[in-house]
C-alpha cells in the first residue's frame, strides 16, 4: 500500500467520536474514495446540466438521446439500462421528448407490449448540437490531466469498477459475517 494511502486511512480512526465538528467530518468523508467519485459525479453532472439546459435537455434525456443516436431501435428498458435511470424515470424522460417530437415509438413486432424508440431527424439535430457542447466539457476536465495521468485515472477506475461488479458483493458479505 502506499504511504500516502496509508497516511490517510489512518488519520481518521473509527468509530468516529460524535459532535467532532465540521473539520473532522470534512477529514472523514475526504479518506472514503466512494464520496470522493461521487462528488467529482456531482460536479461533472452539475456542469453538464447547465450546458445543456441550452437545448432544454436534462442529462437523463441526453443519455437516452445519445444511446438512441448511436443504437436506433431501443426499448424503454433498454434506455433505462444505458441512462442509469429506473424504469419509470425512463418512461416520464420519453414522454418529455414525444411531446417535443425529438422521438418515435412503435410497437415492437416481437413484443406488443414493447415499444421501440427512435430519434426523430429533430431529435437527431438536437443532440448533435447538445453532444458538440457536452464534449466540450469532457475535453476541458480532460485538460486537467496529462496524457499518462488520463491513462491511469481510466485505468484505475475500470479496475474498481470490475472490482464492484465481480466481487464488491462478495466482499461485503465476507466482511459481515
Amino acid at each position: 500500500m502506499p504511504a500516502s494511502s496509508e497516511k490517510s486511512q489512518q488519520s481518521v480512526k473509527y468509530p468516529p467520536q460524535p459532535g467532532q465538528g465540521q473539520e473532522a467530518y470534512l477529514a472523514e468523508t475526504r479518506s472514503r474514495i466512494g464520496s470522493s467519485i461521487k462528488r467529482a459525479e456531482q460536479a461533472m453532472m452539475a456542469v453538464k446540466s447547465k450546458v445543456l439546459r441550452e437545448y432544454d435537455l436534462s442529462v437523463a434525456q441526453y443519455a437516452a438521446m445519445t444511446s438512441l443516436y448511436y443504437v436506433p431501435g431501443q426499448s424503454a428498458a433498454q434506455l433505462a439500462r444505458a441512462a442509469a435511470v429506473t424504469p419509470q424515470t425512463m418512461a416520464t424522460i420519453l414522454a418529455r421528448l414525444d411531446a417535443k417530437s425529438l422521438i418515435t415509438r412503435v410497437p415492437s413486432e416481437v413484443h406488443s407490449r414493447v415499444n421501440i424508440v427512435t430519434l426523430t431527424d429533430a431529435g437527431e439535430e438536437l443532440v448533435v448540437q447538445a453532444d458538440e457542447k457536452v464534449r466540450a466539457v469532457e475535453r476541458a476536465m480532460s485538460a486537467e490531466f496529462t496524457a499518462q495521468e488520463r491513462e491511469q485515472l481510466q485505468d484505475l477506475l475500470d479496475r474498481l469498477i470490475g472490482f464492484l461488479e465481480h466481487k464488491g458483493a462478495y466482499a461485503y458479505e465476507r466482511l459481515t459475517r
